[in-house]
């Protein structure tokens, strides 16, 4: 945490300084909790609910019109999820036995944003601007995980572990944001808005085909195909405050 924080004192430090040079450009740093959930377009994962977490980034602005920029910067979430999927064994005896498992993670995601911004002009004589957003993010994903296993009891559910094979550490998302920013001067603008991120890349690793496109023994030992591959998609939906300079 104390790493994140210092890198991003340092590139707002640098936005801050770069500012002077052209005034077309803002720049500014913003903080505020998430709300994470995850999906699946095939159906084999089940969400498990919602969990919260926490975002903070650096945010650079190019305005190349009165009222319209291009966004970007630097975003550090810390976030959540909880999700469940059918796997199986096999047995010498029982033969094939499918179970549940449950996978609850904690992610630290490290993403570069591409938005275009459209602003209004200001609301009478109030120097308040509505705003909305629509872009996407790409970025890196580290990962711990605990895992339950209701075919023995859940014998590892309190046992955090790093990310293994399982989970891709590459994310890429689609984002819409809305909110309003009010001026303090002419430099200086604090904002605040809500976004939703959807993630279009499979959170389960497409370089390990056997996990997901196959049922696995506790070995990693293909058994048999599943009818649909395993499909992880991350939601969240943010509420962002922030100051521009």
């Amino acid at each position: 945490m104390k790493r994140n924080l210092l890198v991003i004192g340092l590139l707002l430090a640098m936005s801050l300084g770069a500012k002077a040079q052209n005034e077309g450009f803002a720049f500014g740093f913003k903080l505020g909790p998430n709300f994470g959930w995850t999906g699946s377009t095939t159906g084999v994962a089940i969400s498990e609910g919602a969990r919260t977490g926490f975002d903070l980034g650096v945010v650079a602005e190019y305005y190349f019109a009165d009222n319209y920029a291009i966004v970007t910067g630097v975003n550090v979430g810390f976030l959540g999820g909880h999700y469940s999927f059918e796997n199986a064994r096999m047995d010498s005896v029982a033969g094939l036995t499918k179970f549940n498992v449950d996978r609850y993670y904690k992610t630290t995601i490290y993403e570069i944003p591409l938005m275009l911004k459209m602003v209004t002009n200001e609301l009478g004589n109030a120097p308040i601007r509505i705003y909305a957003e629509v872009g996407g993010g790409i970025g890196l994903a580290a990962k711990k995980v605990k895992v339950k296993d209701a075919i023995d009891g859940g014998s590892h559910a309190d046992n955090w572990t790093t990310t293994n094979r399982e989970f891709s550490n590459l994310r890429a998302s689609l984002k819409v944001g809305a909110g309003a920013q009010y001026a303090i001067d002419e430099s200086t603008r604090l904002f605040a808005g809500v976004y939703f991120s959807h993630d279009f890349v499979n959170m389960i690793n497409y370089i390990r085909p056997d996990y997901c496109g196959n049922y696995i023994d506790d070995a990693g030992n293909k058994i048999e195909p599943r009818d649909k591959k395993l499909n992880v998609l991350q939601n969240r939906i943010g509420i962002e405050l922030g100051v521009l300079f």
